[in-house]
Parts: C-alpha cells; sequence; structure tokens
C-alpha cells in the first residue's frame, strides 16, 4: 500500500499549484506517495501545464466548480495511501514535512489528523489552530474584543491568536489548508460534507472526526508555506457569501433554533459595526479609498446573504 496520498484541488491557481507539487516532489523522503489534483474547472491551462510538467501524478477534471469539499471527497475516492493529505495548491514546501508527520502519526495511534505549522510568506507565523464556533466567541470579534485582549483566550475568537503555536497540542480545528489524516481514522468518519461549498468543512470535519474519539493534533515540527492567495483571493464578493452561506449551513446543522438566530445576528452586527467606519475612512483617507470601498462592497454581500439567508 502507497503511504502517503497527496490531494491538491485548483481551480484557476496555475501559478501556485506547480511550486507546490515541485517542493513537494523536491522535499520527498523515503516514503511511497501519490499526488492527486482535482481541477475544478480551470480556465487558466493548469491541467495541461501540469500533464506536460509532471508526468507521474494524476488529475480528475472536472467540468465546472463542484467546490473544494467534493473535490476533495473525489481525490479521496480514488487516493491508495495509508494516510491521505489533503493540501492547498497555494501550499510551499520547504522542508521533508511529510516524514516528521508521518512518524509521527505512527507513533500516536490515537490522533486521527495532524496539521502542520502554517507560515506566511515572510515566514511569519500564520495561525492555524482554531476553537468550535460559538456565540461567545462570535461576539468577541464582533466586538473587537480579541483585538483589545489579543493575548487573552477568554476575548478570542475561534482563531486561536493567543496560542504561540510553539508546541505539540490537541485542537478542535486545523485549518483546511493542509490536513494529513489516517486512513482507518477516515474510513469510520466518511469523507467531508459536500453541503459546504467551501469554507467550514474542515470544522465540520473535524468535530465529527472528535465524535468519533479522534485526536486532532497540531504538530509544529513540520513547517510548510502557506501564500493564502489562492482560488479564494479571485472574485472576493463572491466568496464573502460562500462564506457566510456556509456558517449558516455549519450552525444549522449543529445548532437549532435561537442559537442559530442568534448567530446570524451576531455575523449581522460584525458587519453594521464596521460599516460606518470604513465609510468614514473612505472620506479621511483618499489614498486608501479603494480599500475602504472595497471593504464596504464585501460587507454589503456579506450582510445581503445574512439578512435574506433563504434567497440563497
Amino acid at each position: 500500500m502507497i503511504d502517503i496520498s497527496a490531494i491538491i484541488v485548483n481551480c484557476n491557481t496555475k501559478q501556485f499549484i506547480a511550486e507546490c507539487i515541485q517542493s513537494m516532489l523536491e522535499y520527498r523522503g523515503q516514503y511511497t506517495l501519490e499526488i492527486i489534483v482535482i481541477d475544478n474547472a480551470s480556465e487558466d491551462g493548469s491541467a495541461l501545464a501540469l500533464r506536460e510538467q509532471f508526468h507521474e501524478i494524476k488529475i480528475i477534471e472536472n467540468n465546472h466548480n463542484v467546490g473544494f469539499a467534493r473535490a476533495n471527497n473525489q481525490g479521496i475516492e480514488i487516493a491508495q495511501g495509508r494516510y491521505v493529505c489533503l493540501v492547498n495548491s497555494d501550499i510551499k514546501f520547504i522542508q521533508d514535512c511529510f516524514s516528521q508527520m508521518l512518524s509521527y502519526m505512527e507513533q500516536h495511534s490515537d490522533v486521527g489528523m495532524l496539521g502542520p505549522k502554517l507560515l506566511w510568506q515572510d515566514r511569519s507565523l500564520q495561525w492555524s489552530c482554531r476553537k468550535y464556533p460559538s456565540l461567545w466567541n462570535t461576539l468577541c470579534p464582533a466586538l473587537g474584543l480579541n483585538s483589545i485582549f489579543p493575548r487573552s483566550s477568554f476575548f478570542s475568537s475561534e482563531h486561536m491568536g493567543y496560542f504561540g503555536h510553539d508546541r505539540i497540542i490537541c485542537v478542535d480545528v486545523i485549518v483546511g489548508a493542509f490536513m494529513f489524516v489516517r486512513r482507518l481514522a477516515l474510513e469510520q468518519v466518511g469523507k467531508m460534507d459536500d453541503v459546504f461549498f467551501m469554507y467550514c468543512e474542515e470544522v465540520d470535519w473535524c468535530k465529527r472526526f472528535a465524535a468519533f474519539g479522534w485526536k486532532i493534533g497540531f504538530f509544529p515540527k513540520a513547517e510548510v508555506i502557506h501564500y493564502g492567495c489562492g482560488s479564494s483571493s479571485m472574485g472576493s464578493a463572491r466568496f464573502v457569501k460562500e462564506y457566510c452561506i456556509s456558517n449558516l449551513r455549519y450552525w444549522r446543522k449543529y445548532h437549532s433554533g435561537i442559537k442559530e438566530l442568534l448567530f446570524r445576528l451576531l455575523l449581522i452586527l460584525r458587519y453594521l459595526l464596521r460599516l460606518p467606519i470604513w465609510a468614514m475612512l473612505i472620506l479621511l483617507m483618499p489614498q486608501k479609498r479603494a480599500i475602504y470601498k472595497e471593504k464596504v462592497c464585501l460587507a454589503i454581500s456579506g450582510l445581503s446573504v445574512l439578512v435574506m439567508p433563504r434567497k440563497y
């Protein structure tokens, strides 16, 4: 059996995905590896370029964008590895992190999923550990309390900004940019829930892993660069809407009735508190007018979903 199946979902990220695969192969260790690319109807020639450059990889080309979760599931269905790793197309390997993560998982049989330390392009820390969403950790960022008390776990958002990401710990959620998954756990839990087109699918998946008794680990000894500017950076308004839709779907799945309504109201509050500030900054800071105009437009896009969720 193959040791590791790396699954990469691509949608118009030609400038990133080749570097991702090249760096993965450059830092390849003494393990067997298969690379599976699921192309979500890219229009930038990604699939053809990958076929010409990397003859050993498997590519599935979708005739339309089926979303992040469903595309990963397509890869999972044909993956043969003892471990399955979901890797964003804008990841760059800077060391042989697969060998380290494989070794750790072999020694810790209760860990079902493992995430590495993510770094920005300048090698600064990128927060990648999360708490499950709650009303409290949604209220705190809505009111800006997480910014006022950045080192407080009590006033934190679901993003664990207070945690230094400097030690191995178990967490509720690791971000979906890089998820190293044990095959046995995957067979028990099942694939991603493809009701989520994009966003929240990793939160839901981690929650389901925990429900089966599997631990979610953060492993900072393994490091990768995550540019954080792949598919979701294109067509920002659309992705703000997808973010809101997925969050509402997650809450509807796990919290019904009044909690779902309160969550939606908190998201609305977060946008409403910022809109007048951004509108004022458009007038006061003409050199940054375009930036704040975009923020206003994105906030309106999000509010359109939150105020009329049934429409979406």
